[in-house]
């Protein structure tokens, strides 16, 4: 399998996620200082000068403020960190991001296949003889219920104290069909042989939402789009191709557009 993978794209959005907590901490620790105000200036006293006599007057609002601030900053660094952070995940002993646990998954493809981490207008990508399939990709453990296109979680006391680093499952349908249309604008733009139609134009563009923890559990009632677990991809994977039927030259042409029109990092470490 043949692999395109922006990994400066996915260390500087890391970067970012550990940058934004951070100053989400320093937010809601202003706010924390801000809340003793009154036991060092007590309301009795008279108002001081300066920044103290700021603090007296408005003390209350610096730490709401800072409270609805620093949960915004952690909020946005906890959905970079779960994207694109290393961790150990469930029922492994290796540390990876996201877009290893989902290569993991997909290894033991021949060069027929290519898999795009962060490199094409969309996040995950797999061209091969099923054609394309775009993965949405989720990380958190717990309970999601799926019925049609409606997407939930079930409230439970685990996600009040997982808060700050649940990525939660948000519009899988809205997104893909985003992503789809994107790549489907890049299949057309391809180029074709002078008085013959262009055959990536017509490359079935499909997509999974995909589930990277082994803790998840999963309730399905007829979801609109297929969801699965990473130890059914190559399954999954395989029927597609099964029901494309693509020549061994569109292929050949689908892995090497794309390729052309990826970015990514050839020799970084990753």
């Amino acid at each position: 399998m043949k692999l395109y993978r922006n990994l400066t794209q996915i260390k500087r959005k890391e970067s970012l996620g550990r940058r934004f907590s951070l100053a989400g901490l320093a937010v809601l620790f202003v706010g924390l200082l801000a809340s003793f105000v009154p036991t060092w200036y007590p309301p009795d006293q008279p108002i001081q000068p300066g920044i103290p006599g700021f603090l007296q007057l408005y003390w209350s609002w610096i730490s709401f403020a800072a409270l609805a601030a620093g949960f915004m900053l952690a909020s946005t660094g906890s959905y970079f960190i779960n994207r694109f952070a290393r961790r150990r995940w469930p029922g492994s002993r290796l540390f990876e991001r996201p877009d290893e646990v989902l290569e993991r998954s997909l290894k033991g493809f021949d060069d027929k296949h290519a898999y795009f981490a962060m490199s094409l207008p969309t996040s995950y990508l797999l061209a091969g003889p099923h054609g394309v399939l775009i993965w949405i990709v989720r990380s958190d453990k717990g309970r999601v219920a799926v019925s049609g296109d409606r997407w939930r979680e079930p409230f439970s006391l685990g996600r009040i104290f997982t808060l700050f680093s649940r990525e939660g499952v948000g519009n899988p349908a809205q997104e893909l069909a985003e992503q789809q249309k994107k790549i489907r604008q890049l299949l057309a733009e391809a180029p074709a042989n002078e008085g013959e139609a262009n055959p990536l134009a017509a490359v079935p563009v499909e997509g999974a939402v995909v589930f990277l923890n082994q803790e998840i559990q999963l309730d399905l009632n007829g979801p609109t789009l297929p969801v699965l677990r990473a130890d059914q991809l190559k399954d999954y994977v395989r029927a597609r191709a099964k029901e494309a039927r693509l020549t061994n030259g569109t292929v050949r042409a689908l892995c090497e557009y794309l390729g052309s029109k990826a970015q990514f990092d050839p020799t970084a470490d990753s």
